[in-house]
């Protein structure tokens, strides 16, 4: 059975009482953009305060900036995994160091572009792999089905390695089943639904 995160951005435009009529998120996955590693610019941190003072749903900090660390303290009381882009990143070690002295998870997390090669080196420091199924930004792309002979190579790393796959990006019921991972993070699929919480329990199975 797979974890379902709700993905929503660091701003208000989206209705946080929502939140409170789901039932069965194991998390809530929150996207800040910098602007600088995207286009869009999502940066109300204030949301993860937010967010935590409604729900005990675990909080996946998505960070799609170019310094992750800058914004480490300013949310690390109300997440509990952190995960930063590789591609970004040039002292990956000292990242995760940092992370790990706030006592957070750490989560890297790969463009559709990037290789998985990029990440094995990290595979026993890490305790998430972000897949991204989209290149990050815009809500409301196409899942790019090279996603799913991705996902299934890097899951063979989990036979020596204690780590957990997260896909972002375009994801429905019908792509969720193809994906040999964890856990899967939805927008629209689940928000823009008739009966939101049908579609979290069959992404769930």
């Amino acid at each position: 059975m797979k974890k379902v995160a709700l993905a929503v951005h660091a701003n208000n435009n989206f209705s946080l009482e929502i939140i409170n009529n789901l039932h069965g998120l194991d998390f809530i996955h929150v996207d800040v953009a910098d602007g600088k590693f995207t286009e869009v610019r999502n940066l109300d941190l204030d949301v993860f305060r937010t967010i935590k003072s409604m729900t005990d749903t675990s909080l996946i900090a998505h960070m799609m900036v170019r310094t992750p660390l800058k914004f480490l303290d300013k949310i690390s009381d109300f997440v509990e995994i952190y995960t930063f882009h590789v591609e970004v990143a040039n002292e990956i070690e000292s990242i995760i160091t940092e992370i790990r002295k706030r006592k957070k998870l750490v989560g890297i997390a790969i463009n559709p572009n990037t290789p998985i090669s990029k990440v094995i080196p990290y595979l026993d420091e890490i305790d998430l792999v972000l897949v991204m199924s989209v290149y990050p930004g815009k809500s409301g792309q196409k899942f790019i089905v090279d996603t799913v002979q991705k996902v299934q190579h890097l899951s063979a790393y989990q036979q020596s390695h204690e780590f957990l796959i997260d896909v972002d990006g375009g994801i429905n019921v019908e792509n969720s089943k193809l994906l040999k991972a964890d856990i899967v993070s939805s927008t629209s699929s689940i928000l823009n639904a008739p009966d939101p919480n049908l579609i979290i329990k069959l992404l769930k199975n």
